[in-house]
């Protein structure tokens, strides 16, 4: 996959090049993301068509939705956007940990703004579903450019101990 990434932009006219390695990790996460924004509707769709839209079934819904969505993004994150490399099995599980704990204030705003406008004041469900998405989007690049994947002066990621 990295390897056709790399195919493609080299092959895009220069100033679309030079664009592209200018922002290559915002490029590759907003594609990503768009990615992950499948999973997440994907596994919120489906259960919710045949579960419905009630309060419990929404918590669900979105919970399940959730758990695959931020799995998924992990690890294309981890490999193709911010490309992080970690040497130790510790030095994983704590990178995987803060992207969870990261991820889990946006599950709350997710469940808020999904129970607030789609259950109690009854807007269309997947026209919210949607809008919540981009609160989502730019509060986890934000955590995970900042916090998670965080380059260290030595080069190593945030997750990285010597």
């Amino acid at each position: 996959m990295e390897r056709f990434i790399l195919w493609v932009a080299n092959h895009l006219p220069k100033p679309l090049r030079n664009l592209y390695f200018r922002y290559e990790d915002l490029i590759l996460y907003l594609i990503f993301g768009g990615l992950t924004t499948v999973v997440s509707f994907v596994t919120q769709f489906v259960p919710a068509y045949f579960l419905g839209t009630g309060a419990a079934a929404t918590i669900f819904c979105t919970t399940f939705s959730w758990i695959c969505a931020v799995t998924f993004a992990f690890f294309t994150n981890k490999k193709y956007v911010f490309k992080s490399k970690t040497a130790t099995k510790r030095a994983f599980w704590t990178e995987f940990f803060s992207f969870y704990g990261a991820r889990l204030v946006s599950y709350f705003l997710e469940l808020g703004i999904m129970l607030v406008f789609a259950t109690w004041l009854g807007l269309n469900y997947y026209v919210v579903k949607i809008c919540a998405q981009v609160f989502i989007v730019l509060s986890n690049y934000l955590f995970s450019k900042l916090f998670v994947f965080k380059k260290r002066e030595d080069g190593e990621t945030a997750g990285e101990g010597k």
